[in-house]
């Protein structure tokens, strides 16, 4: 009789707390007594998603999986063949978490909280880091040996975009954050013209090809005063010598990939010489910590660039970041990969990434010949891509405004929201193979048609932005100023 009566006096109490939840829960859900929701969403891949690739024209711009190769004859440059079809395999099916709660919060593309990174939507160690124009570095990653590069782990933005002879190259925002040591920095290229003109950043490079060099310099005078350039005194100095000094050589470095920038010393100078520093007009960016719904699971995103470059980015569930890998050799067979972390030398840790965006960008050749490569990727207007965060993809638009940075949207056209903290820009070519195979996204670079004749023009015309308010009218310069160039 006594275990009846205490299994009794159980059962009534379990059933006055079911239905006191049953009462109070709903009233406090309404109420808005519920903080809002900061869990994350374990990615469990899809039932059977993948796509076979196609082929479709250049000028075709949809919201699904297609794939376009144009292959190269060039001796020089390497291409990736187009992938075997991917198998069908059976996966658990993702049941997704619907939060029936408001938008949730986060920052932009308009208006940021005060402290708030408007290129990160992360807050700042100190606010008034903010008050200045961010800085653009241009960082090599080839050959193999300048790794690892020092830096690249606080940028805000870094774009990753193909440069020539089956190599890519880094142009790295720093803004939020300052670091004593980025590099080893080398020369410009066209494209960089886009991004240092969508965050109005200083920008830095070791030189660049006299025709490269002579389009920046006619841009506009704005444009042309925002290049920074070594110096011959930079030149003489020592990065071990323990100077605060903007731009140096690393001369235990016995090579001429050695020049390195500290973002603090450059920020000091620029405003000591008087040049324009004023905060210039960042937003764009839409930033929130939830992940949105919709996405395809993406665990492992790899871009590849040629044969011999490319790279992996692998979910880690630890942390909520995408790893970077990068390749440690190169070979014939594109089906072989060999990767190893990639590092940042100077906080001794794996780059790894909040956001990966890869951008399908419209590709030319500038010069083309048996000996020389130079590309224009026309960044313009808006175009393709797929966005990657919490191990989920979306399908992404993105736009290029006359100034300001650059914005994505979701099929919806609604301003796409980023994860709060650092994003890389993969760029990738229109003619590029794209396809997925359940979990794994791949990326293989592929070039723009060859042209039938050598192609190697002397100029390339300037491009005429929108005019700033607070510019004054382009005056074209009697004479150029005389820098060292470097042609490489």
């Amino acid at each position: 009789m006594l275990y009846k009566a205490i299994m009794y006096k159980r059962l009534t109490s379990i059933f006055l707390i079911c239905l006191l939840l049953g009462v109070v829960s709903p009233a406090l859900a309404a109420a808005g007594e519920f903080p809002e929701s900061t869990a994350t969403r374990t990615p469990t891949p899809r039932a059977g998603k993948t796509a076979t690739p196609t082929r479709t024209s250049k000028a075709t711009q949809t919201a699904n999986l297609t794939t376009t190769a144009t292959p190269s004859p060039s001796p020089t440059i390497t291409q990736t063949p187009t992938p075997a079809e991917p198998t069908e395999a059976p996966y658990p099916v993702v049941v997704q978490l619907i939060i029936n709660e408001p938008t949730p919060v986060g920052y932009g593309p308009e208006q940021y909280d005060f402290g708030i990174n408007p290129l990160t939507g992360m807050p700042v160690d100190d606010p008034l880091r903010l008050e200045r124009r961010p800085i653009a570095i241009k960082i090599t990653n080839y050959p193999r040996y300048v790794r690892p590069q020092s830096g690249l782990s606080q940028a805000d933005i870094i774009y990753e975009y193909y440069m020539e002879r089956g190599v890519p190259r880094f142009i790295a925002i720093f803004y939020g954050k300052d670091a004593p040591r980025v590099g080893p920095v080398r020369s410009g290229r066209f494209f960089d013209e886009h991004v240092v003109r969508m965050h109005d950043a200083y920008f830095v490079f070791g030189s660049a090809d006299r025709r490269v060099l002579d389009y920046f310099l006619l841009i506009d005078e704005h444009f042309k005063n925002s290049l920074v350039i070594e110096s011959p005194e930079d030149r003489e100095r020592d990065c071990n010598d323990g100077e605060f000094v903007p731009l140096c050589r690393d001369k235990s470095l016995e090579t001429y990939n050695n020049l390195f920038a500290n973002t603090t010393a450059l920020t000091q100078y620029l405003n000591w010489k008087g040049s324009s520093n004023d905060k210039p007009d960042l937003t764009g960016m839409r930033f929130a910590f939830r992940t949105p719904l919709g996405g395809e699971v993406a665990l492992n995103v790899y871009t590849r660039f040629s044969l011999f470059m490319y790279n992996q980015w692998v979910y880690s569930m630890e942390n909520g970041k995408y790893m970077r890998f990068q390749e440690t050799i190169g070979k014939p067979e594109p089906d072989f990969e060999e990767y190893a972390p990639h590092m940042d030398a100077l906080t001794g840790e794996q780059l790894s990434a909040d956001n990966v965006v890869v951008l399908i960008v419209d590709y030319d050749f500038f010069v083309k010949t048996n000996t020389t490569e130079m590309m224009d990727v026309n960044l313009y207007g808006s175009g393709k891509g797929f966005a990657f965060r919490d191990g989920y993809m979306f399908p992404v638009r993105w736009e290029r405004p006359d100034n300001g940075v650059l914005r994505l949207y979701t099929l919806d056209g609604e301003p796409y929201a980023l994860k709060p903290g650092q994003t890389w820009y993969e760029v990738m070519s229109e003619e590029s193979e794209y396809y997925n195979d359940g979990v794994d996204w791949r990326f293989n670079f592929n070039l723009p048609p060859i042209p039938v004749e050598p192609l190697s023009p002397t100029a390339k015309p300037p491009f005429t932005p929108t005019p700033r308010l607070e510019d004054q009218p382009y005056v074209e310069p009697e004479a150029t100023p005389t820098l060292t160039v470097v042609d490489d």
